[in-house]
């Protein structure tokens, strides 16, 4: 309970009453008692008041109070919460609090509420700004006494906690990218060797079929020409393994690195899944993985995001050699293996040796994340001897950089180095050119 700004004021004004007796022992001595009696009288009356107020105020019920909110939040994507409350006279206004998480401190919270006559309907704009679990705790309500003397506070349980999974709509966007360059450059499925197209129909001849898919037997049986048409080969497997060390978590963006992988991981998974094939993840970092077994059709996408949402970059090095282990020692049947990470020029030789123990067995990708300030850094004019030395340094270190990618392709993986905002948009390209190569 705490005293209201009425209890406030009336305290201030007993406080003024009080230089009555001073100005009548000054200016008029007989009345200095009756003053001083009447200042006294004044006090014990509001306090009389004040005491009584607390007293109806502290037998008050607790109101009625619920939120609603969605079942999962997206990262970085504002969310309306409401509250419902009831239980009071219309017109009085009651002070509003909603213990959501503390990531958002612009939800324009605590504010004053004046009552509806039946249920009063509060909104607020909640914007999540990390992946995980989080929890709203209680709400909380000042409500005023009758006189409004005091305000007593009274929590109404309303614990909950909701998923906060990464914002899909900038990987479905990425994905429609990739569905565009794919109509772009022809959508037609051309014959090639090897392995990776299966059967799928016989179909009246159309321009522009290649004369090598006619199926001479079928067009004799029906009079007019048939040709075969393929598709890729379905139920393969596609395993990413992301990194979930230190440099992941450097910021680029809104996002830390490891976002930017976690999200083109997502549209990797969603395609490979539209192809009709098998997706699982392994999140490696100097710690156990974490091992996400494989999933199957659309709705698997729901599984995998359920397993990454509350991943977050860990203090330790990654281990690319331990981890190439490990996946090495669960999976065995041929897949494509994407690894995911931020290459340093210093990693070439445990790299090298994840990706040699890999490529025994699988058709290995390694994604490299470029920073978009080296990629500036570039056309940035050289004014000072700072930049020189900083523009030289970088050089070097990219020179280092296309070294360890030449050597990673000399062992047998296919190098793709991009920066984060392009990242899944070249990952899906470069799976489903690799599918329809018939690599795998």
């Amino acid at each position: 309970m705490r005293p209201g700004s009425r209890l406030l004021l009336l305290l201030l004004c007993w406080a003024a009453l009080s230089l009555l007796p001073v100005l009548a022992a000054a200016f008029a001595s007989g009345w200095r008692d009756s003053a001083l009696l009447v200042w006294v009288l004044a006090g014990l009356a509001l306090a009389l008041w004040a005491v009584l107020d607390a007293r109806r105020l502290s037998a008050r019920p607790a109101p009625a109070a619920e939120r609603s909110l969605p079942a999962a939040l997206s990262v970085g994507v504002p969310q309306t919460i409401t509250l419902r409350l009831s239980g009071g006279r219309p017109g009085e206004i009651w002070n509003l609090a909603d213990h959501h998480p503390d990531d958002d401190s612009h939800t324009g919270l605590p504010r004053e509420v004046a009552l509806a006559a039946d249920i009063t309907e509060v909104r607020y704009r909640y914007r999540p700004s990390r992946r995980g679990p989080v929890t709203f705790g209680d709400i909380e309500v000042w409500l005023p006494s009758p006189a409004r003397l005091w305000q007593g506070r009274r929590r109404v349980a309303a614990t909950r906690t909701v998923p906060v999974y990464p914002d899909f709509s900038p990987i479905a966007r990425a994905a429609l990218a990739v569905d565009k360059s794919q109509l772009r450059f022809g959508n037609r499925q051309q014959p090639r060797r090897g392995q990776g197209l299966e059967f799928h129909e016989l179909r009246e001849y159309q321009p522009g079929d290649s004369p090598r898919r006619i199926d001479w037997k079928a067009s004799a049986r029906r009079r007019h020409l048939i040709t075969r048409h393929y598709q890729d080969e379905q139920n393969q497997s596609l395993w990413v393994l992301l990194d979930a060390g230190r440099r992941m978590k450097l910021p680029v963006g809104d996002l830390t690195l490891f976002d930017h992988g976690l999200n083109a991981t997502l549209l990797l998974a969603w395609s490979a899944l539209r192809q009709g094939d098998r997706v699982g993840s392994l999140l490696f970092s100097r710690d156990t993985p974490r091992w996400l077994a494989p999933v199957h059709g659309p709705s698997g996408i729901q599984t995998l995001l359920k397993g990454f949402y509350d991943v977050h970059p860990q203090e330790h090095a990654s281990d690319f050699s331990q981890a190439a282990r490990y996946f090495h020692g669960r999976w065995q049947r041929r897949s494509l293996v994407v690894l995911v990470s931020r290459l340093h020029p210093e990693d070439s030789d445990d790299l090298l040796a994840a990706v040699t123990l890999l490529s025994r067995r699988h058709l290995v990708m390694v994604a490299d994340i470029r920073l978009p300030e080296q990629e500036a850094l570039h056309q940035a004019p050289v004014q000072d001897l700072d930049d020189a030395l900083r523009l030289a340094a970088d050089a070097q270190e990219q020179e280092h950089r296309r070294a360890l990618h030449v050597r990673l392709r000399r062992a047998g993986a296919n190098v793709v180095a991009t920066t984060p905002e392009r990242l899944a948009e070249r990952l899906g390209q470069t799976y489903l050119a690799l599918k329809r190569a018939g690599r795998l």
